[in-house]
């Protein structure tokens, strides 16, 4: 118990990819720890002055922990590890996320409406890896999300949900990111989700330099991924996930990205 404190406490206090961004929060005093693996591959950067030499195979190990203190306040923390051929397995980043929901449809609202602010620390390494689509090494972003859920007897059976971020770093241009989903319910065992990805950053440089890459923060990137998601739920024991997403527009970035991914999401409280 005293380990598991720990741990939980380092989480917080450290102040992350996979940031939490749908407008429903969890039971209130329940902990949700996620772990995430991701395989994703590409050979072509869109607008690479020189294009990388070899096929680049990267392997992303990544941890959420979310926690509701209340009805209306959420707070969660990831960390990710990463391997690619341009830095051996490690560190990548770190963040802190905090989130207040202003409406709740559950509760008779027209729709739920959540605002937040998160803050993210990137390592050296994964700034000057162009697999790493992060701005500079410290990246804070403000959040809006809004979603309606259809219910059916006392589980949703289908909702909807958008989210929007505008980001900022310590030094680099401004950026947007947008999010949409579509996900099904079935009986509270078996969830799918269809969504899209988007980002958008407005620096003014027009080339990518794979081979001496100092993040996207000067880089004017564009990208839109779509993706489907299957879960299935053992029990008590959690949800166990799999994903696969794919870039479909890609400007001074990775192109053809095909990323594969598969976590497990564990539910607990004390």
């Amino acid at each position: 118990m005293r380990k598991l404190l720990f741990l939980v406490s380092i989480f917080f206090i450290s102040n992350s990819y996979s940031l939490e961004r749908a407008p429903w929060f969890g039971d209130v005093y329940e902990f949700h720890f996620l772990s995430k693996y991701t395989y994703y591959r590409f050979d072509k950067v869109d607008a690479a002055i020189v294009q990388p030499d070899s096929v680049s195979n990267n392997h992303l190990v990544h941890f959420n922990l979310s926690f509701s203190p209340s009805l209306q306040w959420s707070i969660d923390s990831d960390l990710e590890f990463i391997q690619t051929p341009r830095q051996d397995f490690g560190f990548r980043s770190v963040a802190f996320q905090a989130r207040y929901l202003f409406k709740d449809d559950i509760l008779g609202d027209p729709l739920s409406i959540s605002l937040g602010a998160n803050f993210r620390v990137v390592s050296s390494e994964s700034l000057k890896d162009v697999s790493t689509l992060y701005h500079s090494d410290a990246d804070f972003e403000l959040n809006l999300a809004f979603g309606k859920e259809i219910s059916k007897l006392d589980y949703w059976r289908f909702r909807f949900w958008f989210y929007g971020a505008v980001g900022a770093a310590n030094s680099s241009s401004p950026w947007v990111r947008g999010n949409f989903a579509l996900e099904g319910n079935l009986n509270e065992k078996k969830k799918w989700s269809l969504f899209v990805d988007a980002m958008h950053g407005y620096g003014r440089r027009e080339f990518v330099d794979v081979f001496n890459f100092d993040g996207y923060g000067r880089i004017r990137e564009r990208n839109i991924d779509i993706g489907f998601k299957y879960g299935y739920r053992l029990s008590v024991y959690g949800t166990l996930s799999f994903e696969y997403k794919r870039r479909i527009l890609a400007k001074r970035c990775p192109e053809n990205v095909n990323f594969f991914s598969v976590s497990y999401l564990v539910p607990f409280s004390f």
